[in-house]
């Protein structure tokens, strides 16, 4: 019967293979590829940020100059180089909003929520959106979606109290309204300066 346990020498090649110069170098040059891709990234992260940034700059110029058809093609600009800048998204509403393109308007507002949820501003902008078009349900849905988000912000629940009174919805209103006066106080509890603040000792 023939022996088929390898030899000493043929053991000895395989696992001197394993440590051979040419396997250091081939993990030297494996790490010095990935650092290269990772600043190679790094890079164009920062080339696309800085271009990103240039076209905000010029969308708002742009829209505070009531310039709108411009403020929309540089924002569309900024969203090709970064699709999560929900101030991008923000500012785009406002712009369509302007030009009376309102379902464009809620549609980048919805945008913007998506891409950070804590911002205040753009439910009430996509909710008074709606309120204009007399969508009321679904303004509500916004504000009910903001509170979820920021519970402790009285003008949620005072535009959510004006929507009620325009749907007939007498308790409803009252309740967010008292809900409202309440956080308002809470606030300016929390801010008002104590008796010895401002004044100097003497």
């Amino acid at each position: 019967m023939k022996d088929n346990k390898p030899n000493e020498e043929q053991v000895s090649i395989k696992d001197e293979s394993a440590n051979s110069p040419l396997k250091r170098d081939e993990s030297v040059i494996s790490s010095e590829k990935l650092q290269n891709q990772v600043i190679q990234r790094g890079r164009l992260d920062i080339h696309l940020h800085q271009a990103a940034a240039k076209h905000l700059k010029r969308g708002a110029d742009a829209l505070n100059a009531r310039d709108y058809e411009k403020a929309i093609t540089e924002f569309l600009q900024v969203l090709q180089h970064n699709r999560e800048s929900a101030e991008a998204h923000f500012h785009l509403g406002l712009a369509y909003f302007m030009l009376e393109n309102y379902e464009k308007a809620i549609d980048a507002y919805k945008m913007a929520i998506a891409c950070e949820p804590s911002e205040v501003t753009v439910y009430i902008n996509l909710a008074a959106t709606y309120r204009m078009l007399k969508r009321y349900d679904e303004a509500i849905n916004v504000y009910e979606r903001g509170i979820q988000f920021i519970p402790n912000h009285p003008e949620l629940y005072s535009e959510l109290g004006a929507v009620y009174t325009l749907q007939g919805k007498r308790r409803e209103a009252v309740e967010v309204f008292k809900t409202a006066m309440r956080l308002k106080l809470k606030l300016s509890k929390e801010y008002r300066p104590t008796e010895t603040e401002g004044t100097e000792e003497e």
